[in-house]
């Protein structure tokens, strides 16, 4: 084969990969208008993993972790979310003080990035394990095995592979991730079968919703 022909081949299948159909809700899902329940009054300790997409591409991840009576982390890897800006501390790519809400987060990500879709996936935590996450984002070492050590920092192009190590190495199954995923979509295809206590799909030109697996009632025998 030509080898012309060879890397133009190669380039469109990697950018056909990269393509995406955000937002697309797995059936089996119930969802309410995010207005009518706060996107950030939820249980005190949670792991949120978010995925947001540009026009063509699947284009970020990052990680937001809350936990009872410490600040919230942002762990925006390879982004650059308030790096110059003084009084939010971000330590290399972990945002640990005046760390961002999800709203603020997705103001950010439509109107500065002109990114449409945004999709958060969220699992609530035991405090201990969120207190785990948390010394670990800020630590970069696990307190239960301090040779485990964590890379905050990211390359360009390197934000899933990163997040999808974290969550392999230390989430516990909350998310299950088994392998890297390179491409944020997805990372998203997966996470809606980790069963996350919700979803939220934030929609620049329509209605952000909630979404919540869809329980049915078994018929009394």
């Amino acid at each position: 084969m030509n080898w012309t022909v060879h890397g133009c081949l190669c380039l469109s299948l990697a950018l056909a990969a990269g393509c995406h159909n955000a937002g697309t809700v797995p059936p089996g899902w119930q969802s309410n208008p995010i207005a009518s329940e706060d996107s950030d009054t939820q249980p005190s300790a949670q792991l949120q993993v978010i995925i947001c997409y540009g026009k063509v591409f699947s284009n970020h991840t990052a990680l937001r972790l809350t936990t009872p009576n410490k600040p919230d982390l942002l762990w925006d890897p390879g982004g650059t979310f308030l790096q110059h800006k003084l009084g939010h501390g971000r330590r290399h790519d972990v945002i640990t003080q005046n760390s961002p809400t999800i709203d603020r987060w997705w103001q950010y990500r439509r109107d500065g990035c002109r990114e449409p879709v945004m999709e958060v996936y969220q699992w609530s935590l035991e405090p201990d394990q969120a207190n785990r996450l948390h010394m670990i984002l800020i630590d970069y070492q696990d307190p239960t095995d301090p040779a485990q050590t964590f890379e905050p920092d990211a390359g360009g192009l390197q934000c899933c592979t990163k997040i999808t190590e974290f969550l392999m190495r230390f989430a516990d199954g909350r998310p299950h991730v088994n392998e890297k995923i390179f491409w944020p979509h997805k990372l998203g295809e997966h996470l809606w079968t980790q069963n996350p206590d919700r979803v939220l799909i934030f929609r620049a030109d329509g209605e952000s919703s909630a979404y919540r697996k869809h329980v049915t009632s078994r018929a009394a025998e």
